[in-house]
This record gives structure tokens, C-alpha cells and sequence, in this order.
């Protein structure tokens, strides 16, 4: 029975197809995300074939990389195999077909592989004869790419894979000065180009004060970068909004979103991403600062350790110092609808700098909600009575309390009994909801 070798045996004996076999599927049933293996020749036999060596003369050379950093170098490799192609390709085995992926990036998408060994000679990419493979090694949790190459060409095999991962850090990165929203998934964090975030200040009514904290701590920030890095003082700001829910938090953070689109990358968490990937995604933040950070709900990640935060708590506190991501430039801006909560550790400078309170609107601000959800509606509202009966509601109780309006005068009209949709009924339908609902009452 002719022998073959799995990818990450030893340079021992090599195994019997029977027992790749076993082997492959035992290590499925472990982990299901664990593709059973072909058991045809794998990469290093195949590229000892192609280089006319044996599998133990072969020099490997290796470099390894967290998403981001992956999906820059894949996108330059890719470009490498559509300009140059291979004298042979293969996937994970010579019986196994090359695996690619598509890469979304807003409007435009492009294709990089995935799971495939691409062999090259002498003269195509490199002075000498190349395989260079492309994996996912689950031990590592990290893309691997690998060159294969004979004794003696160790330093220019060396060369063209530095040569690549220093074109792919340092040419364009799609994802730079973009939207995203980072995800936490099997394999890390997963980043994804959002198109259009629309919002605008004037449509959000938040104290002036408010206003000029959020300047001061974030536009502000960015623009002295150039002045704190020569005086030595620290690059990053964290920012802590608080308040109940309906407040604004979020919206005031898509408003900095479409303000710093195209001038600083902008990245929305959930708090499963800030839970399980937030040292990866201040690693990638080398790559993408300046950098606007924001974390919805974050007290459900960082909660005072005597209330149980924990191996999150860490992560988080090493991330935002930058004790191992040595990111700069960066501003994390989190929400929470109670600082109490929070961990103090995360307080304190250098980690969350500030704390902003955004509280429930007062009488005018009410009345200047209101005006704005009823403004295209075409009615004539005295929204000052309307304001004077919410008290203690937030932006979004207002908004909810115009919805209900609507949907109370459209289902009158669908039975064929017209009501209008004036200050008496908002009154009323205010005077409903405050019976049914107390202020502070939330989930």
C-alpha cells in the first residue's frame, strides 16, 4: 500500500494511507470544524516532487498572521497567482481541488485563496523554484503560509515571502478609514465593510455640553496626534458614555462614524467581539489607525470583578493599555446604561479617560424630539403640551410614543373610523404608556 504523509506529520516514518486516514477522520469527530483530509499525496510530498528532492531535504520557511494582517497578505498573494499562475496547483492534497473565499469590501469584493499549495519554478515569482502552500492550523488558530524550497535557496526563498508580507502591510488597505463591524467567529475576529452610515448631528438633540466633550476627546484627539507624539504623551482616549437606554449613546456614535468616514477607520463591537477577540482587534489596530473603537452595552464584558468579571476583564484592561497590542492613535468610545457596573480598574486614565452621562431629554429637548419624528408627518402638534406630559422619557420613548400615533390612526382608517392624529391623541396615548411603563423601568 503505497505511504503518504499528513501536512503536520514529523519527518519520521511516514504513515499508511489506511492510517491518514483514521487519523483524519478521528481528528473530525474531536473538532467538526475539522475537514477530513483527502488521503492522496499531501503538500509536502507534492512539493518534494516538484523540486526533485526528497520530503526531508526540503527547507520550510513560514510566517503566520492574525486575520487582518492575513487578509492583506492573501489579497497580495492572490494577485501574485491571477499574474503569475503556477506550473501546479493543488489543495490541501493533490486529490483535493484549491479552496478560495470571497473577501467582501463594500461595494466591490475580491477572491483569495484559502486552502491551497501553488508551485512555481525558477524565474516565475523567486530566483529559485518555490511551492508555497496556504493553511488554517487550528492548533495555532492562525493562517499559516509556508514556502517550500531546496537546500540553498533558504535565503531567496526567504526573501520573496518577506518581500511579499512587506508589500501586503504597506500598499493599500481597503479596510483603512472605513466602516466596519467586527464580529467574533470560530476562527478570530472577522471584520466587514459597512456601507452608508447615514447620520447627522442636527437630527440628534443632546445638550451642548455633551457635544463638546465627545469634540474634545475624539476629533480632538485626532487632530493633535502629530503634537503628543513628539512631546511623548499618550496617543490613545477611551470615552465612557453612560445613561439609560434610549438616551442617544449609540446614535451619537453613528454620528462620529459618518463624520470620521474616510478620515479614520471606524469600528463597531458587540459585546461578544469585545469578550472574545478584543486583543486581536487591538493588534489590528497597527494597521488601521487612527482609529475610532465603539463598544455597545460593554458592562456586559467588563463587569466589577467582584460582581464576576473575569478572563474578559483581562483582556480587555491589556488591550486598552496597549501592553501587548502597542496600538496608537485609537479612541474607544463604550457604552453602558450603568458605570456602576463597571469594572473600576477600567476607569481609571489611560483606559477609559472620561465619562460622559448622557441623561433622558429635559422639557425642551422633548419638545424638540418630538418636532423632529412629526415633522414630516404634516400635522400641527403643540409638542410643548406633548413634552410637558412625558416627563422622563428618552429619545427613543418619544419616538416609539409618534410610531404609536401613526399605527393608532392608520388602523382607525382601515376600519373605516378617520381619527386625526393631533396633541390629543398624543396626550392620550402618553397618558396610556406612562400608566403601563414607570421611567426606569427596563430590561
Amino acid at each position: 500500500m503505497e505511504p503518504v504523509r499528513l501536512r503536520t506529520a514529523s519527518t519520521g516514518p511516514p504513515l499508511s494511507r489506511d492510517t491518514a486516514a483514521a487519523l483524519s477522520a478521528l481528528a473530525n469527530l474531536i473538532d467538526e470544524t475539522i475537514t477530513v483530509r483527502g488521503t492522496g499525496i499531501g503538500t509536502r510530498d507534492f512539493a518534494a516532487a516538484f523540486l526533485g528532492v526528497s520530503a526531508t531535504e526540503l527547507v520550510q520557511t513560514s510566517d503566520d498572521f492574525g486575520l487582518l494582517d492575513w487578509q492583506l497578505v492573501a489579497m497580495a498573494l492572490g494577485a501574485v497567482l491571477e499574474r503569475t499562475p503556477p506550473a501546479s496547483l493543488i489543495g490541501s492534497d493533490i486529490e483535493e481541488p484549491p479552496e478560495w473565499e470571497r473577501l467582501e469590501l463594500g461595494e466591490r469584493s475580491v477572491r483569495i485563496p484559502r486552502d491551497l499549495a501553488a508551485a512555481f519554478p525558477a524565474g516565475a515569482v523567486s530566483p529559485c523554484a518555490l511551492v508555497v502552500q496556504v493553511e488554517w492550523v487550528h492548533w495555532r488558530a492562525k493562517e499559516v503560509l509556508t514556502v517550500y524550497s531546496r537546500q540553498g535557496d533558504e535565503a531567496p526563498a526567504s526573501a520573496w515571502l518577506a518581500e511579499l508580507v512587506r508589500q501586503a502591510r504597506e500598499g493599500t488597505n481597503p479596510f483603512r478609514n472605513q466602516v466596519l463591524e467586527a464580529k467574533a467567529t470560530n476562527q478570530g475576529l472577522a471584520l466587514r465593510v459597512v456601507n452608508g452610515v447615514a447620520a447627522d448631528r442636527a437630527d440628534l438633540v443632546l445638550p451642548n455640553r455633551i457635544w463638546a466633550e465627545v469634540d474634545r476627546n475624539v476629533h480632538g484627539l485626532f487632530a493633535s496626534l502629530d503634537r503628543l507624539r513628539a512631546a511623548g504623551l499618550g496617543r490613545n482616549r477611551g470615552v465612557l458614555l453612560t445613561g439609560p437606554p434610549g438616551t442617544g449613546k449609540t446614535a451619537l456614535c453613528r454620528v462620529l462614524a459618518a463624520e470620521l468616514a474616510g478620515e479614520a477607520t471606524v469600528i463597531f463591537c458587540d459585546a461578544k467581539a469585545v469578550a472574545f477577540t478584543v486583543r486581536q482587534l487591538y493588534e489590528e489596530l497597527r494597521h488601521l489607525a487612527p482609529a475610532l473603537v465603539v463598544m455597545e452595552d460593554v458592562d456586559l464584558v467588563i463587569a466589577d470583578r467582584s460582581e464576576g468579571g473575569g478572563q474578559a476583564l483581562v483582556d480587555f484592561l491589556l488591550a486598552l493599555d496597549g501592553a501587548m497590542s502597542l496600538h496608537e492613535g485609537v479612541v474607544t468610545i463604550a457604552t453602558t446604561n450603568s458605570a456602576r457596573t463597571i469594572d473600576p480598574a477600567a476607569k481609571r486614565s489611560s483606559r477609559f479617560d472620561v465619562e460622559i452621562e448622557v441623561p433622558p431629554p429635559d422639557a425642551a429637548g422633548r419638545a424638540a424630539i418630538l418636532r423632529r419624528y412629526l415633522r414630516e408627518l404634516g400635522v400641527d402638534i403643540d409638542v410643548s403640551a406633548v413634552a410637558a406630559a412625558t416627563e422622563g422619557s428618552t429619545g427613543a420613548d418619544l419616538r416609539e410614543l409618534a410610531s404609536d400615533a401613526v399605527i393608532h390612526v392608520g388602523e382607525a382608517e382601515r376600519r373605516g373610523e378617520p381619527l386625526d392624529l393631533d396633541t390629543a391623541l398624543l396626550l392620550r396615548l402618553a397618558k396610556e404608556r406612562s400608566r403601563a411603563f414607570r421611567p426606569g423601568q427596563y430590561l
